[in-house]
């Protein structure tokens, strides 16, 4: 599995764990217009996923149905399909396997989840009366779960940078989760993690060198062994 199939995967995961946050928490009185949102929100990324990898695409449609074909009215009932739709996720990154002892690949997670939340987090700016709870929820969700990138990403390269991409997640994760801040401000607190991201992102012309080389290398005529 490619690295940016994994990072639309995670982030899937993420908005789903924060939609049934929300259920849990404020109860929606309609069913059908919960699914129909959740259904907007996460019908752009599903897009994505298929444009990448149409096999696993087509393995998290089917859990993504199983979940929203009968979801229940009690909240035991919608944590169990929460969980259910959470190990199909697994089934299917297991199945692929990603290289997650890899610091690029975290790069891309880490890159991805940062973008989902400079998106999301407009319609909770301030957490005033305008402020959208359910948009909050899922920014609070992006937000752990780009620390938690982070973490992995750091703890794979184990660079220098370490300490600067921990200390701009942790600013970034308290602005979302305690500080109201504005959009703006917190679009400033998203860039500087999101270009050291960027920078341990594998490039396309990396891919194609390594490419280059293997081909090389298989090609290389056998010639006498040197004494």
């Amino acid at each position: 599995m490619k690295a940016d199939t994994f990072a639309r995967l995670v982030t899937l995961e993420t908005l789903i764990d924060a939609e049934v946050g929300f259920w849990l928490q404020h109860h929606p009185a309609s069913p059908d217009r919960f699914r129909e949102a959740m259904v907007a929100r996460v019908s752009d990324l599903m897009d994505e996923i298929d444009r990448l990898d149409e096999a696993a695409s087509g393995r998290v449609y089917d859990a993504l149905v199983d979940f929203l074909s009968d979801l229940p009215d009690d909240d035991a009932g919608m944590v169990e399909a929460a969980l259910r739709f959470k190990r199909a996720v697994d089934r299917i990154t297991d199945r692929a396997r990603p290289d997650l002892d890899d610091a690029s690949t975290w790069a891309v997670v880490l890159d991805e989840v940062l973008e989902e939340l400079g998106a999301e987090y407009p319609a909770c700016a301030g957490l005033g009366p305008e402020g959208d709870p359910r948009a909050c929820m899922r920014a609070r969700a992006l937000a752990r779960v780009a620390r938690e990138a982070g973490e992995r990403m750091v703890a794979a390269k184990r660079t220098d940078a370490g300490p600067m991409l921990r200390d701009d997640l942790d600013r970034l994760y308290f602005a979302v989760e305690h500080r109201a801040l504005t959009a703006g401000e917190v679009d400033a607190l998203i860039r500087a993690p999101q270009r050291i991201a960027r920078r341990a992102r594998p490039s396309n012309l990396g891919r194609v060198g390594a490419y280059v080389v293997g081909q090389l290398l298989t090609r290389r005529p056998k010639g006498p062994r040197l004494p």
